[in-house]
């Protein structure tokens, strides 16, 4: 993919976007297409720093590390595809960064309200899995490949090793499969409401800027805070901005690219005017 500054390229826009002014002209202004392939770029990049993380985080789970994390698990026994060991019991376990292990044997039944985000559910006749509120049910017969079995923590630990170790490749792969479409189709609906925003920054004084442009003008404006959610957030776990300080951030770059895009049309007219 050829790199022409002034077409916008969509790696140097991501860097570009904080501070070159001349983007009014060389982007917003004389640009074609509406300028979403800085956001797939990035939609890309973001998927692959989280596909990284995700093989880091399957890799990273030794037997040592998983019988760290249960040692305080009791043994349990399935008969008939349902725990009936122990009974009347209820503990949640922290196995990862936001990731959680919830053994309940108090009741036939889950509600969804007791589910939290990136949890996994063992109830008496099976494990849901709760993601981005979705609730799906694994019977444990299906898991285990049998009706009955007694699971010790030398089981268990032996169990959820394999596991990992089938899941270091499978994981990543689907995380960077699902996250680019997923990051870029989130960033360009965000463009998309923010473009839909710039007309009440040019109704007084009335400013007249076709649709694309709007939209290459919302791209470059809402960069600043993608990028910065990238370093400090999703690599540096430090701090990103969340919608509202997004937007506000956002909003004040579409300002400062608009004042220099007017100026430029400015300087545009007066000289056809001595021509």
């Amino acid at each position: 993919m050829a790199c022409n500054f002034r077409e916008g390229c969509p790696v140097s826009l991501l860097f570009r976007s904080f501070y070159d002014k001349n983007l009014a002209e060389r982007f917003i202004e004389k640009s074609k297409g509406i300028g979403l392939m800085p956001l797939f770029v990035l939609a890309v990049i973001v998927a692959v720093v989280q596909a990284v993380y995700a093989f880091v985080f399957m890799t990273g789970f030794s037997p040592e590390l998983i019988s760290e994390k249960v040692v305080s698990l009791p043994e349990i026994e399935i008969r008939d595809g349902r725990i009936v060991r122990p009974e009347n019991f209820f503990q949640r376990y922290r196995i990862g960064d936001g990731l959680h292990l919830v053994l309940d044997t108090t009741g036939e039944t889950v509600p969804d309200r007791d589910l939290a985000p990136n949890e996994i559910y063992v109830g008496q006749n099976g494990v849901r899995f709760s993601k981005g509120g979705k609730i799906e049910l694994f019977p444990l017969k299906k898991l285990f490949g049998t009706d009955s079995v007694v699971l010790t923590k030398d089981k268990i630990v032996e169990y959820g090793t394999m596991m990992m170790s089938r899941l270091k490749y499978f994981v990543p792969s689907m995380t960077l499969a699902i996250g680019v479409p997923l990051h870029f189709f989130k960033y360009a609906l965000l463009a998309y409401l923010l473009a839909l925003g710039s007309y009440f920054l040019t109704l007084f004084p009335y400013f007249s800027v076709p649709f694309e442009e709007r939209m290459r003008l919302a791209v470059v404006s809402c960069l600043p805070v993608f990028v910065y959610n990238l370093i400090f957030g999703t690599l540096l776990g430090i701090f990103s901005f969340g919608p509202l300080w997004g937007t506000m951030i956002s909003m004040i770059y579409m300002m400062y690219y608009l004042l220099h895009l007017k100026a430029f049309r400015r300087f545009v007219e007066q000289n056809a005017e001595i021509a």
